[in-house]
């Protein structure tokens, strides 16, 4: 038996995070040592509890829950509830958890767990703003050499297209932290990064939404359920994109599961070597836009595209093992 690859999820649920959540539970060979909160879709206390929602409701009551930085480094908050829900998961019924999480802060958890870890032994997959990273990081530079791979949700990189759908020029996960995302860009030795435009790639359409309703198991029609609420809530907002020049978010594109996907089968996603920085001057309109240059320190690895076909069936095979 080969052994499991270890990771920490640091997110911010949301709708889509909770589906990536659901994936990674339901992986096999996924050893999730611990899921960390951060403010972002939602506030830090209501991603706590939705993680704490989502764990009780998959059955994956064992899995320690942390809560972490409740701003961003510099900037205001910035959330996301008017997409994902005031309690950020569309209104519907998860049940309330039984377990009461960690009192440990997420940062210190990150810090001790990587510290006594065997060194490139542990993942971080963040689909949510990177303050925790960013923190845990700062507060103790030797974790960097000891993540075996930091897989990062977050920007865009459209060349002929909108870069963001938070504004024109910059995808949510990196406006709501543009300071910590330029922080964990600039400090980490390995990093793979699933941007805006593969999520989108991999949509969740009418199809897609009544293959996991037959699945008939409670995560996927959850799962499914969240999706079409979104859909319908964004439908409006679809109007006005071309006037405003973001992205037309569908509410439908799979971005946090991509990135546990990307995790599990990377040769689903292909891409380019090279380096990225983020705008953090607050008083230009492209503040939170992240840039790519290939080769340089070549660090990071931003994915282009996904086999979505492979993907969305693979996600489907994933939530099929939940309950």
């Amino acid at each position: 038996m080969h052994a499991k690859t270890k990771i920490i999820i640091d997110t911010d649920p949301g709708i889509d995070d909770a589906i990536a959540l659901f994936m990674a539970m339901a992986d096999p060979d996924l050893e999730i040592l611990g899921i960390t909160a951060v403010n972002g879709n939602v506030s830090v206390d209501k991603a706590e509890y939705n993680i704490r929602r989502i764990c009780d409701f998959a059955w994956h009551t064992g899995i320690p829950v942390y809560k972490g930085c409740d701003r961003p480094l510099k900037r205001s908050v910035l959330n996301a509830e008017w997409v994902h829900g005031s309690d950020g998961l569309a209104g519907l019924d998860f049940g309330d958890p039984t377990y009461k999480g960690e009192q440990e802060n997420a940062v210190d958890f990150i810090i001790k767990t990587l510290m006594k870890s065997f060194e490139k032994e542990i993942s971080l997959v963040a689909i949510g703003p990177l303050t925790n990273i960013a923190t845990a990081f700062l507060k103790e530079p030797k974790i960097v050499s000891r993540i075996r791979e930091l897989i990062i949700m977050g920007g865009g990189f459209c060349e002929d297209g909108p870069r963001g759908n938070s504004t024109p020029y910059a995808e949510f996960n990196m406006l709501a932290d543009p300071h910590a995302a330029e922080i964990v860009f600039d400090m980490a030795e390995r990093v793979t990064v699933i941007p805006m435009e593969v999520g989108m790639q991999a949509e969740a359409d009418a199809v897609f939404l009544e293959k996991m309703r037959d699945l008939n198991t409670r995560c996927a029609a959850i799962s499914a359920d969240m999706l079409d609420i979104t859909a319908k809530t964004l439908s409006a907002h679809l109007a006005k994109t071309s006037k405003t020049g973001t992205a037309p978010e569908k509410g439908t594109s799979l971005y946090d599961p991509c990135a546990v996907g990307c995790l599990i089968r990377p040769a689903l996603f292909s891409g380019r070597y090279g380096t990225v920085q983020v705008n953090t001057d607050s008083n230009d309109e492209k503040f939170g836009m992240t840039t790519f240059e290939e080769g340089n320190k070549r660090n990071c690895l931003v994915t282009h595209k996904v086999d979505k076909d492979a993907f969305k069936k693979m996600l489907l095979m994933h939530l099929a093992d939940l309950p």
